[in-house]
């Protein structure tokens, strides 16, 4: 079968399936296995440290980086648990990237190239994606040092990513009942940081694409 000029074999139907079948078990471990990992002083050190952050006396434009490095213990912390590795691509040309304008800001000066200028408020159009993230190149992230957070946040949780694959998208979108449902982790514990130091309610905020359309 074709949905959306995607191929869906035979093949593929029955593996989506097979780990339909399996009710999101292996996913369900991995994810006890991050929560096990996140220990009562590991957490109490790392709200320490947030909290820390979040009162130095200093511009958001310093904090932004050390909060990408707090939430990179994290995700070492859980990396072997998740199917999300180096050339997975399909939450870059799937789903909507939201950043800041701090974030756009970070990603231009690290990249040299300009962000477009926002207006204050949220200009993200949610839902289907047509194009790619700009900065997916040769399916790998070109900014992964300096990735945004949403980016960072959340992570594929299963044995591979059979779930992420074209095939599976291609079945969601078309609202098949043989489509499989994505199971992710998200570091939502850094959501009120994020929101203080980027300043909800008075930055701009949009699809990544809005901020560096494609040239």
């Amino acid at each position: 079968m074709e949905l959306d000029n995607i191929r869906v074999s035979d093949s593929m139907l029955q593996r989506l399936a097979e780990l339909k079948a399996d009710n999101h078990a292996e996913s369900r471990s991995r994810l006890a296995a991050i929560e096990e990992a996140m220990t009562p002083q590991w957490k109490s050190s790392m709200h320490s440290r947030m909290d820390h952050l979040g009162k130095e006396a200093s511009s958001p434009r310093s904090k932004l980086p050390k909060l990408y490095m707090l939430m990179e213990e994290v995700g070492a912390l859980r990396s072997e648990h998740v199917s999300c590795k180096a050339g997975c691509s399909a939450c870059c040309r799937t789903i909507p990237v939201e950043i800041s304008d701090l974030e756009a800001r970070h990603i231009a000066a690290a990249t040299g190239r300009a962000a477009a200028a926002l207006p204050p408020g949220r200009h993200t159009a949610l839902g289907q994606v047509d194009t790619p993230c700009p900065f997916l190149v040769e399916n790998r992230c070109s900014i992964y040092e300096h990735r945004p957070y949403s980016c960072r946040s959340l992570a594929v949780v299963d044995r591979d990513a059979l779930a992420c694959s074209e095939e599976n998208t291609a079945l969601t979108r078309a609202k098949d009942p043989r489509a499989v449902p994505v199971v992710m982790t998200k570091m939502l514990a850094f959501d009120p940081l994020y929101r203080d130091i980027t300043g909800r309610k008075a930055g701009s905020w949009a699809d990544i694409r809005q901020f560096f359309p494609a040239v």
